[in-house]
């Protein structure tokens, strides 16, 4: 499975009515990360007004995200971050917009639009990246099995390939997990049951 995400950390700046947005982009992989940069954002910057975030972690059936208005009005804040997340189609990432109040309400959809361009500014400034993940599957065969197991794994788009020759050969790869079973199978078969395939992790 492919999906986009930021190759490294970007930022951004804009001033609307006073109030001073500072926003914020890392590339994340999983919660605690993302809490780290949390503290680490409050801490560095402890007199702001607000720290508005969104963030979005995994793909699939596994994708989860969040957001959160810091104390700003309901929905003013953390979604318009979060749209500009989904608008990109990202994923591994969070977003936060640091808010100096400048004196100046914005109003309900003032404080909307300000956040989704602070959010669509700094994810402007990033570096978007397309990764591919997918199942691993870990095959140990004979030497007189390999060619075999090879010309059969090779009908599929591999992502990752790593081979170990001991006594035995170690063939671990990394398909697409729509093709998981049917790797299993062919290989199976084409060894008549001599060899099993093992999944490692599943993405």
């Amino acid at each position: 499975m492919k999906f986009q995400t930021i190759s490294k950390p970007s930022k951004s700046k804009f001033t609307e009515k006073g109030s001073k947005f500072l926003g914020f982009a890392f590339p994340v992989g999983d919660k605690a990360s993302i809490d780290t940069l949390l503290h680490d954002i409050r801490k560095t910057y402890y007199d702001a007004t607000h720290h508005c975030y969104a963030w979005q972690l995994g793909y699939g059936k596994n994708m989860t995200f969040r957001y959160n208005d810091d104390g700003e009005p309901s929905g003013t804040a953390g979604k318009p971050i979060y749209n500009a997340i989904t608008r990109l189609d990202l994923t591994n990432v969070l977003v936060l917009s640091v808010r100096y109040f400048g004196g100046t309400k914005l109003g309900t959809g003032g404080l909307i639009r300000a956040y989704g361009t602070s959010a669509s500014n700094t994810l402007a400034a990033a570096v978007i990246k397309t990764v591919e993940h997918g199942d691993k599957i870990r095959f140990v065969c004979s030497y007189e099995h390999h060619p075999i197991i090879m010309r059969t794994i090779n009908q599929y788009h591999i992502i990752s390939l790593d081979q170990e020759f001991a006594e035995n050969v170690s063939v671990d790869v990394e398909i697409d997990e729509k093709n998981t079973e049917h790797v299993l199978q062919d290989v199976k078969n084409v060894t008549n049951g001599g060899v099993l395939g093992k999944i490692l992790n599943t993405c």
